[in-house]
């Protein structure tokens, strides 16, 4: 497993007063549990939501332009 914020080597630490694991990184010491690895899942999967509907807009919008009518300028004064 990579770590998120330097991509450097992450290891199983087993943390006696919690009495769970976690991941911490080698190079720069963050540590993940998994109530951190869920909540960054819904982030994510929140985001994408959004972005997803934020398309779905925008081609609902796409289509109703296309339907409306264009105007021709006039040539003469």
């Amino acid at each position: 497993m990579t770590c998120r914020r330097c991509q450097g080597r992450m290891i199983r630490e087993h943390v006696y007063r919690r009495g769970a694991w976690w991941w911490r990184c080698y190079n720069c010491g963050e540590r993940v549990d998994a109530a951190i690895l869920l909540a960054r899942a819904e982030q994510e999967a929140d985001a994408a939501f959004r972005l997803a509907s934020a398309d779905i807009e925008r081609q609902e919008w796409a289509v109703w332009l296309a339907r409306l009518p264009t105007v021709q300028a006039s040539t003469g004064c």
